[in-house]
Order: structure tokens, then sequence, then C-alpha cells
């Protein structure tokens, strides 16, 4: 009896560390979003992903760098991926400082209708959240 308690014991071990091992390895492979906007950007920000004419996202260390336009839409032709996002504001003389997550609001990530200037359509998959208050954000959802 005390040997099976025992065999039972070393496989519950090697499962737990397998587990343990296995997640942290998940963990690591995701990678860090870097979200840039401008200072003083208040409202929403969407990231159009997987759009052929546009550029890739670039690196920064190990973390995709997100730099949104003046207009809060970004295109890109970087395929969507999963990891934690990190945001800041970046004055006119390239400084950047961190906003807390308490800014953020809203986020969502799905596959979108986006309607082009030339008025076509295509679904696409995008990642949005407003950036403001959460009485800013309420506001706007309200209209």
């Amino acid at each position: 009896m005390m040997r099976v308690y025992k065999i039972y014991l070393i496989v519950f071990a090697v499962i737990i560390i397998a587990a343990i091992a296995i997640g942290t390895i998940g963990i690591n492979k995701q990678k860090t979003h870097i979200f840039v906007m401008p200072n003083g950007y208040s409202g929403w920000v969407r990231v159009v992903y997987e759009q052929q004419d546009s550029p890739a996202l670039p690196m920064e260390g190990k973390a995709f760098l997100h730099e949104i336009p003046e207009e809060g839409i970004l295109f890109t032709s970087s395929p969507p991926t999963s990891g934690l996002m990190l945001f800041y504001v970046k004055d006119k003389h390239g400084t950047r400082t961190e906003i807390g997550t308490d800014m953020i609001q809203g986020q969502s990530m799905g596959t979108k209708t986006i309607k082009f200037p030339d008025g076509t359509t295509k679904d696409a998959e995008v990642n949005s959240f407003f950036v403001g208050t959460e009485q800013q954000y309420n506001d706007e959802i309200e209209q």
C-alpha cells in the first residue's frame, strides 16, 4: 500500500513540475506591446492588423512598437499577437511618459468591418481601446 502511495506522489509531482514548466514557457513566448500616443491624446485607438500595403510593426528591444498617429488608427501588416500591453504618451521632444491602465478603457480584440476612404469595406482583426478617464469613456459610448 505504501508503495502505491509513493508512485502516486511521484506521478503527481511530475505532473505539477511539467505544468509549471509549460506555463512558464508559454508566458515567456508572449511579446510585450508598447503603444505610444501623441501627448494629450484622448479618444479611440484602433490597430488594424494584416494589411498588405502597410508596414510591419517595428521592434523596440523584444517588444512590438505601436506608434499611434494623431487620428488614432494604425494600419500594420503584422499579425495580432497576445502579450503585455504598455501605454505611453510622447511629447514634441520625443520624451515618453507612461500612462496607467486606469486611462485605458474598453479594450477589445476582434474582427471588425473596416471602411476605407475609397468606400470599400473589409473584415480585419482590430485591437481597439479608448484613451481617457472612465467618465470620458462613458460619455463617448453614450453618444
